[in-house]
C-alpha cells in the first residue's frame, strides 16, 4: 500500500504546478519579486525571472522528496546520527533499518508536502499584486503556518516517540 505521505506530497506539488501555471497564463509581464516586512513591493521582476526559478525549486524539492525511498535505504549504516547510541543500535541493525527507512522516508515526504505548499502560495501571491503592496497577512500566514508546522513535525521527531527504540 502506498503511504499517505506520498500521496499528499504529489497533491501539493499539484496545487504548486496549478499556482504556476496560472501565475504564467495571468500575470502581467512584471510581478513583485521581492516583498518588504510591511508587505510593500521592493523589486520588480519579469514574471519568467520569477516563474523560472520557483518553478525549478518547486520540482527540485519534490523530487529529491519523492526520490528520499530509494535514497536512504543506500545510506551507509555509519552515516545516519540519531539521538544516542542505543537508538543508533537498533534502527540501523539490519532487522530493523527497512523500517527505519519507511519512516524517514515518510517523514521527509510529508516535510516536502509543506515546503511545495509553501511555495504554491508564495506564487499565487506574487502572481496576483497588480500594486504597490499587499496585506502583510498574506505573506506572513503562509509563512508562519509553514514554520510552526515544520518545526512541530521535527520536534516530534526528535522527542516524540516514532523513533524511539521499543523496550524488550
Amino acid at each position: 500500500m502506498k503511504a499517505m505521505s506520498r500521496t499528499v506530497l504529489w497533491l501539493a506539488f499539484g496545487i504548486f504546478a496549478i499556482a504556476w501555471m496560472w501565475v504564467a497564463a495571468t500575470a502581467g509581464d512584471e510581478i513583485p519579486g521581492q516583498f518588504g516586512s510591511s508587505g510593500a513591493v521592493t523589486r520588480w521582476d519579469s514574471k519568467w525571472s520569477f516563474l523560472g526559478p520557483i518553478g525549478g525549486i518547486g520540482i527540485g524539492f519534490t523530487l529529491a522528496a519523492a526520490a528520499a525511498r530509494v535514497l536512504i535505504t543506500r545510506v551507509p549504516r555509519h552515516a545516519i546520527n540519531l539521538p544516542n547510541q542505543n537508538a543508533h543500535r537498533y534502527w540501523t541493525d539490519p532487522v530493523n533499518r527497512a523500517e527505519f527507512d519507511r519512516r524517514i522516508s515518510e517523514d521527509l515526504e510529508w516535510l516536502g508536502a509543506a515546503t511545495a505548499l509553501l511555495l504554491a502560495a508564495v506564487t499565487a501571491v506574487a502572481g496576483t499584486v497588480t500594486t504597490d503592496s499587499v496585506s502583510v497577512w498574506l505573506l506572513a500566514v503562509p509563512t508562519a503556518l509553514y514554520l510552526i508546522g515544520v518545526l512541530g513535525y521535527c520536534g516530534s521527531m526528535i522527542w516524540g516517540g516514532r523513533y524511539r527504540v521499543p523496550q524488550r
